[in-house]
């Protein structure tokens, strides 16, 4: 009897740390796919939200970049010079915000996937981006213009010819620069009074020329502007070809 215990004893030291190291194992290596169900589900939930908030808006095309001077990346140097941090990211979520009076804006909440350079800090969390373009109210829109009559409930939906919003799910590869919120003016307000705050934003450095998006249906990124992707040529648009180019080659898995 006690040649048998001890025998059974045995069994069980021996066996009960592979069972635990199993467990474990098995643990970390579906952590990551956990992970990416939550954020796909997510994902899907949000994308519903936000077609469910814009569907009925009335659509406003705008030409805001227009008479806006903005300096374009030629190339990965230059991209990486002209901003804090680039990295690679996902929308996960746009939401309508607060924005001046005239202009439209979307609070996109980006994952930092990868930091191709600077803060490495930012890989793995999530921060907002002001976005061109969006849900704004027909009072805000046109608040400048006189003569028009007031419709808070109107709502519309603008939309920068140069930028269109990337799809919730996206992957998306630009420069950011720090908001810089202690200054005063009404872009900063609409900032603050959307959550955003020194901590957990940025700014699209330059959204015009250095924005790649590739979406949940794409097989490459593709620079965010379609008047520039149009234009073939000029030389300014044939450098931005090479940098797509050599974008989609380095940082677009397969």
């Amino acid at each position: 009897m006690k040649k048998t215990l001890m025998i059974i004893v045995a069994l069980l030291i021996f066996v009960l740390p592979l069972s635990a190291y199993s467990v474990n194992a098995l643990s970390s290596n579906d952590v990551r796919h956990i992970k990416l169900e939550q954020s796909s589900k997510l994902i899907r939930k949000n994308r519903k939200i936000w077609q469910r908030s814009t569907a009925k808006a009335e659509v406003i095309h705008s030409d805001e970049f227009t008479n806006k001077s903005m300096v374009a990346s030629t190339s990965l140097e230059q991209l990486q010079n002209h901003s804090q941090t680039v990295i690679q990211g996902t929308v996960i979520n746009l939401q309508k915000m607060h924005s001046p009076e005239g202009m439209s804006y979307t609070k996109a909440t980006v994952y930092v996937d990868r930091v191709i350079s600077g803060d490495d800090s930012l890989r793995g969390k999530s921060v907002y981006l002001a976005l061109d373009g969006g849900l704004v109210s027909y009072d805000c829109w046109y608040a400048k213009n006189i003569g028009k009559s007031k419709d808070p409930n109107h709502e519309m939906l603008i939309k920068n010819d140069e930028f269109p919003l990337p799809v919730i799910g996206s992957k998306i590869i630009t420069g950011l620069v720090p908001n810089h919120l202690d200054e005063p003016s009404s872009y900063n307000a609409a900032l603050k009074e959307s959550g955003f705050t020194i901590n957990n934003s940025y700014a699209v450095d330059s959204p015009r020329y250095d924005f790649w998006v590739k979406d949940p249906k794409s097989a490459k990124y593709q620079l965010n502007n379609p008047k520039m992707r149009k234009i073939t040529n000029n030389q300014r648009a044939k450098q931005l070809q090479k940098l797509t180019a050599l974008i989609n080659q380095k940082y677009n898995k397969k």
